[in-house]
């Protein structure tokens, strides 16, 4: 048994729990008493540069790229899981007469290793984050800490006091009340080849108990096909629509039918796609945020496999933030619940939100996490972030400061919608999605 094995007997956690609490008390840090957010990401961008300049100091090594390529796991053999072997040879987790082509137990248990000192769940399995985490060089890691210091500080020092903060590298979602952190929880967010786009935004309606409105590359690619198969959409609790008119999908003959005479809205309740609480923004993308049916999907480490709207961990705890002081207590929300229809809730004033790109982030005990590059942004853009929202004035709305396009995603807002409304904010019912 190597050295590395007792990484992981209970004791041995133990210990490295112990040590993180310890590293909390020499920090200074009480979970209890948080950090002003100003102050907190003064104090993430201050580590990331310290964390760089210890990087720039170490000497040059070794560093054998594994390439982009399908999961690597135990058992598994060829020439990447022997790039993988040598790498992990190169950062001392393997010894060197256990290079080998096959995924062994002894790599295992050095990517097992390699994954724990990174803050990643140690599962043993190479899939696209841990994969990039070990091709990344020292002198990589630190420009990328930097690019996120530096985008930190330019965020720090125009943020309003009230913002919701989406970092998609992480896959986070925090609420930031009168300059002070109120909530974070774990978010889905747009796969690589559906983005979840850069965007400066605002919250203006809640809506409880949600439709879900299937979205044209969907209805093509999946649930028409599906409709001319088995005669079902395959969609709980869905009504479909032909020509505008409600029909029993079963009697239809499909197969002459083009994707844009149909219309698919799943109903309320906890089967719907998006959950029961949805969070209306005012981009021309159909870009908004929303709970989920699948709250397994959270335990994922990369979780960047939505079609680009961002699936909240606990929407209902965000929904009763933004609507403390109101007449919308947890208890009228229980009994907006129990209704079978959308229950639209009006912000009385819109809550900024900004999305941002940080791919270095900093743990409560000071450990820095390198995120995975999932939309490949660091050679073609740098780390930086559109200006943050601007607090509206009572009554006021600021303008949406979108970053460019998405690819596939309509240049402007689509056909159809009011004069002065958003896709999102067209009429309640209307339900242009994107999940």
């Amino acid at each position: 048994m190597t050295a590395f094995a007792d990484l992981f007997k209970p004791r041995k956690l133990a210990v490295l729990a112990l040590s993180a609490a310890s590293a909390l008390a020499l920090l200074g840090i009480d979970p209890a008493d948080a950090l002003p957010y100003r102050d907190t990401l003064t104090q993430w961008a201050d580590r990331l540069d310290t964390a760089a300049a210890e990087l720039d100091g170490k000497p040059v090594q070794p560093s054998t790229r594994i390439g982009e390529g399908g999961l690597m796991k135990l058992g598994s053999s060829g020439e990447r899981v022997g790039r993988l072997a040598q790498r992990l040879v190169e950062l001392g987790l393997l010894p060197a007469d256990k290079l080998s082509q096959v995924f062994t137990s002894d790599v295992d248990l050095a990517v097992k290793a390699f994954q724990l000192a990174q803050r990643m769940k140690p599962d043993g399995l190479v899939g696209a984050g841990t994969r990039e985490a070990l091709d990344r060089t020292p002198a990589e890691a630190a420009a990328l800490m930097r690019q996120s210091a530096t985008a930190m500080r330019s965020f720090r020092d125009t943020v309003p006091d009230n913002i919701l903060v989406v970092n998609l590298t992480d896959q986070t979602t925090t609420l930031v009340r009168g300059g002070e952190e109120e909530l974070t929880m774990r978010a889905i967010v747009g796969r690589p080849s559906r983005e979840t786009p850069l965007l400066t935004d605002r919250i203006t309606h809640i809506i409880v108990n949600p439709t879900w409105t299937v979205p044209p590359t969907i209805m093509k690619e999946d649930k028409l096909p599906s409709l001319r198969a088995k005669g079902t959409p395959g969609i709980q609790n869905a009504i479909v629509y032909l020509d505008g008119q409600e029909v029993a999908p079963e009697t239809v003959d499909w197969h002459d039918v083009t994707p844009g005479r149909v219309r698919i809205v799943q109903q309320p309740g906890n089967h719907n796609a998006l959950g029961r609480f949805r969070f209306n923004l005012t981009n021309p993308y159909d870009i908004y945020l929303h709970g989920t049916n699948e709250p397994r999907l959270f335990a994922r480490e990369l979780r960047s496999i939505s079609s680009g709207c961002v699936r909240l961990e606990d929407p209902r705890r965000l929904a009763e933030l933004l609507l403390q002081g109101t007449n919308v207590t947890s208890a009228r929300i229980d009994r907006m619940l129990d209704k079978p229809q959308p229950q639209w809730v009006k912000l009385a004033t819109p809550m900024p939100v900004q999305f941002v790109y940080w791919i270095a982030t900093v743990e409560a005990d000071g450990a820095v996490r390198l995120h995975p590059d999932i939309y490949d942004r660091i050679d073609g853009a740098p780390a930086g972030v559109s200006a943050p929202a601007t607090e509206p004035a009572p009554g006021t709305l600021p303008a949406v400061a979108p970053a460019s396009a998405p690819a596939g995603m309509p240049a402007m807002a689509p056909s159809g919608t009011p004069a002065g409304k958003s896709a999102n904010e067209a009429m309640p019912g209307a339900d242009k999605s994107r999940v």
